[in-house]
């Protein structure tokens, strides 16, 4: 993993791998059986390549080709993969529902509203049973706006988002108390084994969106929002690759060990009420809406703006927008001349009031920039195989509510992982 930034994370092969061992490992368990036979699966999920060995896997465990439906993330909806998954798998062309998206357009209300279109068509003709696979709480969202219910309903939420969002919103608690609602999102595994590796591809993109623009920015300073797994490895980037001082890197954090740990490391804490430090760089790790729109004052003229974190709500990337739309008469405002409204991955340039800001990648996650590949597949293995297995263990659980994935599953998965690394497995202990 020796520098792995620059080499094996930095020029990923682009190619749709068509199996991975620790899934095919797995699945021998049900060899013989099929308990997705007679479901309909609803993927409002990335279309990446380690989304295709999990589809594999579904299909291998009964669910018909025909009986999938998936609805694209915008800033992860690749035709590569698409064309593959029909190609070779069978998946209809009309079961996919691919994105338009107006890189300016509200993103929240959008994807409810296609999550609603297709709910709407299942109300008048529902599924037997139906397995959804959220990458943030979409589906429940989206539900919750109906009188009607569907019977039988099965969810696997991946992302820390998705709970974020029905901890905060009383109507999501209520309906998600009536399904079962596998938690990947906080498991063991999706905690300890995914984030060196999602860690090493935001890094990656941060230094081939920044590194030209930032190297040897000994006397600049950046704010990170968030400190936890992801975070902690962006801070040693920020000093080991664009060459910020330490003390110059200043976290935000709502959690005070994490804080604690971040003054330990030797990075300095963002004093909200110091408002004559200004910083050339934001980043955003903490999954939530950490960089507020009137904190445009602790920009620098020219600053940067960069989310390592899934969604858009992280620098309210929203309100920056809605702001700049307000009035033609003041003098905040987005840069148009040139800007493709249809190209998700374009960087938005703010005027505001006497400085101007970039906010990188549309203020979508840094490392989902179009491509097949954002990370080397073979470390994505215990992602893709929670995802099925949870899909299992949702469709057959009496529970209702969050459901903890299974504690069997965690701990195999985990060994199996830890023994597939080798030597390797030590950078999931840094």
């Amino acid at each position: 993993m020796r520098d792995s930034i620059k080499g094996e994370f930095g020029s990923l092969t682009q190619e749709i791998p068509e199996g991975m061992p620790l899934v095919d490992e797995w699945l021998k368990r049900f060899e013989g059986q099929r308990p997705l036979e007679g479901v309909t699966a609803l993927l409002i999920q990335h279309q990446l390549g380690n989304q295709v060995p999990q589809v594999r896997a579904l299909l291998d465990l009964g669910l018909a080709p025909e009986r999938l439906f998936w609805l694209d993330i915008p800033y992860t909806s690749n035709a590569t993969t698409r064309a593959h998954v029909a190609r070779v798998m069978g998946v209809p062309e009309r079961n996919f529902i691919v994105s338009d998206y107006d890189v300016l357009e509200p993103y929240a209300p959008y994807q409810r509203a296609r999550t609603q279109r297709i709910l709407k068509h299942w109300l008048d003709d529902p599924p037997e049973r139906l397995l959804v696979l959220d990458d943030g709480a979409y589906f429940l969202e989206a539900a919750a706006c109906f009188r009607k219910r569907l019977s039988h309903v099965a969810i696997v939420e991946q992302t820390t988002r998705g709970f974020i969002k029905i901890d905060k919103h009383a109507h999501l608690q209520a309906y998600a108390a009536t399904v079962p609602v596998v938690d990947v999102a906080r498991s063991r595994p999706k905690l300890e084994l995914e984030p060196a590796f999602i860690g090493h591809a935001v890094c990656a993109a941060l230094l081939a969106k920044l590194g030209d623009r930032f190297h040897g920015a000994h006397g600049k300073r950046a704010v990170l929002l968030g400190y936890g797994a992801i975070g902690s490895r962006v801070a040693k980037f920020l000093e080991t690759y664009l060459g910020f001082r330490r003390d110059r890197v200043h976290v935000f954090d709502p959690h005070t060990q994490s804080l604690e740990a971040a003054t330990a490391a030797g990075f300095g804490i963002w004093d909200r009420a110091d408002r004559g430090t200004r910083f050339s760089l934001v980043i955003g790790c903490s999954g939530r809406a950490s960089f507020r729109v009137g904190d445009y004052v602790y920009l620098e003229d020219g600053a940067v703006l960069a989310s390592a974190s899934s969604g858009s709500v992280e620098l309210s990337r929203q309100d920056f927008i809605d702001l700049a739309d307000t009035s033609e008469d003041d003098d905040i405002w987005i840069e148009k001349d040139g800007l493709d409204r249809g190209r998700i991955h374009t960087d938005l340039r703010f005027r505001l009031v006497d400085r101007e800001a970039t906010l990188v990648n549309a203020g979508f996650p840094v490392n989902f920039d179009g491509r097949v590949n954002c990370v080397p597949t073979q470390y994505m293995q215990p992602t893709a195989l929670m995802m099925v297995a949870a899909s299992v263990q949702a469709l057959s659980t009496p529970e209702r509510g969050r459901v903890d994935l299974a504690p069997d599953f965690c701990e195999w998965v985990d060994g199996a992982f830890r023994e597939f690394l080798g030597p390797d497995a030590s950078v999931l202990d840094d």
